[in-house]
């Protein structure tokens, strides 16, 4: 990698390094999609036939709508399905010392960040294009034209959720139990996102218009999670690693 080359095409190789990895080995995204396909078709049987989303079911200690229910089903899905392939972030580089190899890259950290998390962001977009489709007719959802605010929700969440999920992979790269300790470690942070994608995305199932979206708080919560959590991924990003 030549020093003359500059921080987004080296940033740009080493991102397509990870993807041309991941289309000849294929071992993360069928486990994702794997992962997503199972757990919806037991969710799918979770629910009595025929119930639409405007109903109200019986949830302690009170009563919660469907379009909540459904809406807790899909994030709680993406949220384990990504952890599993963050936990594999770095699973290449551990191997006979090839992390310190990339760490010689003369490369600002924040380039490798960025780069580790455009490939999970990929990783997640992928399964979730392959797999949401399928949840909304298996659960009878009827999106129509809210499929537009419905995308901008999910990459809201995504990008919170891999800036994250990139910089606590790396504090567990190392550990031998790293698949243990990164959901420990992501889960608590991760709450405020997941919590606002949910109640947006009930508001869509249950037919609210982007302007209702957009007068809500919970948007406010998405874009200040990302922002927040992308610059403190790419500042600490050479501390952790070090």
């Amino acid at each position: 990698m030549s020093d003359g080359m500059g921080f987004v095409a080296k940033t740009r190789l080493i991102a397509g390094k990870d993807l041309r990895i991941e289309g000849r080995a294929r071992e993360v995204l069928p486990a994702m999609v794997t992962f997503v396909l199972a757990v919806m078709l037991l969710l799918a049987f979770s629910l009595p036939p025929g119930s639409r989303v405007e109903e109200r079911v019986r949830f302690l200690p009170g009563s919660v709508s469907v379009a909540d229910v459904l809406s807790g089903f899909l994030w709680v899905t993406v949220l384990f399905a990504g952890l599993i392939g963050f936990a594999r972030t770095f699973e290449l580089e551990r191997e006979e010392s090839a992390l310190d190899v990339l760490l010689l890259v003369p490369l600002d950290r924040s380039g490798l960040f960025l780069a580790k998390a455009v490939v999970n962001l990929a990783f997640l977009l992928v399964v979730q294009v392959l797999t949401i489709p399928l949840f909304v007719v298996l659960f009878g959802l009827d999106l129509g034209a809210r499929w537009a605010p419905m995308a901008l929700v999910i990459v809201l969440v995504d990008l919170g959720f891999v800036g994250l999920g990139t910089l606590f992979a790396a504090v567990s790269a190392r550990a031998r139990s790293r698949e243990l300790l990164l959901p420990v470690l992501a889960l608590p942070a991760l709450v405020p996102i997941f919590i606002a994608g949910t109640e947006l995305t009930a508001d869509i199932f249950l037919g609210a218009s982007f302007q209702t979206l957009a007068e809500r708080g919970w948007f406010v919560v998405l874009i200040a999670f990302d922002a927040i959590f992308g610059i403190v991924g790419a500042l600490a990003f050479d501390f952790v690693l070090e």
